[in-house]
């Protein structure tokens, strides 16, 4: 028998589900940070371990040979990635590699022509129809990823420096961030410089995946009303309705929404386009699956 595993590997971690043929789920498991083109060795030593870790949590005997992977990969449209996936040795009965994208697509709306939208460490979003896939934004922390998770982070840092300047005033924002960073906050005069040069030496040459994780506080901020709070998740649901309707994207077409942010965004979107978002109940896994099984037939 033949097993299918599913993966849905990003920026903060890699989950894998292990399917029968009959689609089944059989077994889950969740590794690492594993982005195909950031770090191509390190995301599959992420994926086989995740895998590892669904067949163990299935409890069915068997060995990769007997596997056929549908990898629903962070940077897998990327040119780079598809080209050391051609040299990469495993030992999988068949591996198959697409975006992240393309698998919400597929598990979405079970195939059928949609929108999603992808708001977790990093964004991006998706018009699929007739099994094409076009990608807006999704080009990574350093040249986008507007309204994500690592985006919020960022712009938090940033906030939290620009009010030692006084150009910034939101002390209840400012104090629950500098707690999350172990700081005090107001700094007085004397220890200002050491504040900031705690936060730089903080987040040197750190990854989205670290500035991703002040987004559920930014969140809680938001919920309780924070002004500051209030206007980097407005101006995150502002990028992304700019880009559906630069794009003609909000009208025929069902949307779909998913990621640590969606329950967030969903309700802001959905007010200001006057329309239905769905949160996306299907998972990226089902349809990296789902698009092994197709390419397997």
């Amino acid at each position: 028998m033949s097993y299918f595993v599913g993966i849905d590997a990003g920026g903060t971690h890699c989950r894998a589900s292990l399917y029968d043929d009959k689609a089944r789920l059989l077994g889950s498991g969740k590794a690492g940070p594993a982005n195909v083109f950031n770090d191509f060795a390190s995301a599959m030593q992420q994926i086989e371990h995740a895998i590892s870790l669904a067949i163990s949590d299935s409890k069915i005997h068997t060995d990769s040979s007997n596997i056929v992977v549908g990898a629903g990969c962070a940077g897998g449209q990327t040119a780079l990635a598809k080209e050391q996936l051609l040299k990469w040795r495993h030992s999988f009965k068949q591996f198959y590699m697409i975006s992240d994208l393309h698998a919400s697509c597929f598990a979405a709306n079970k195939g059928d022509p949609c929108i999603v939208i992808i708001t977790g460490t990093g964004s991006s979003i998706a018009h699929y129809q007739a099994s094409n896939v076009a990608q807006y934004g999704g080009h990574g922390f350093f040249h986008g990823d507007d309204a994500s998770g690592a985006w919020l982070g960022l712009s938090a840092v940033k906030l939290l420096l620009k009010s030692y300047d006084h150009i910034v005033r939101d002390d209840e924002f400012c104090s629950v961030i500098s707690k999350e960073l172990e700081l005090d906050y107001p700094p007085s005069e004397a220890n200002k410089a050491k504040h900031i040069d705690a936060i730089l030496t903080r987040f040197k040459l750190k990854r989205a995946t670290d500035y991703a994780v002040l987004a559920p506080i930014i969140v809680d901020l938001y919920k309780s009303d924070n002004k500051t709070a209030r206007t980097l998740l407005e101006k995150g649901r502002d990028y992304l309705i700019s880009v559906l309707q630069a794009n003609k994207l909000s009208s025929d077409k069902p949307i779909f929404i998913t990621g640590g942010l969606a329950s967030t965004y969903q309700p802001l979107l959905a007010q200001q386009l006057a329309q239905e978002i769905n949160i996306m109940q299907g998972s990226a896994q089902e349809g990296a699956m789902l698009y092994a099984r197709l390419q397997a037939d």
